[in-house]
């Protein structure tokens, strides 16, 4: 098979992600926006609201990738693992405002 094919590549670059990463210094979060997204959905603004909901800071901006972290600080209680998922939801909620996010309509198929 071909390796410049999409599935080869992992098949999803067609869909915007946020990728959080916990260590024990900081939370390191990468927001991806594809090219046929970026009219609707502004990478920096997406990854700065999230940033924000926990007092991070963006570190790079960009139409396609930007780049931020959320400091540990133990005299606020601010801890990687302990807000990655509030943040998560964040981004979630985010491009649920945008109409860019399935809803969950509690249907299951198990």
């Amino acid at each position: 098979s071909d390796p410049t094919e999409e599935e080869r590549k992992g098949g999803s670059g067609h869909i915007g992600k946020m990728i959080f990463s916990a260590g024990t210094e900081q939370l390191a979060v990468v927001a991806y926006v594809p090219e046929e997204k970026q009219k609707e959905l502004s990478c920096e603004e997406w990854l700065t609201t999230v940033l924000k909901s926990q007092g991070g800071e963006v570190l790079t901006k960009g139409v396609d990738i930007s780049t931020g972290c959320v400091k540990t600080n133990a005299d606020k209680g601010v801890f990687p693992l302990k807000i990655r998922e509030p943040m998560i939801l964040e981004a979630n909620n985010f491009l649920r405002k945008l109409g860019m996010f399935p809803e969950d309509n509690g249907d299951s198929d198990d």
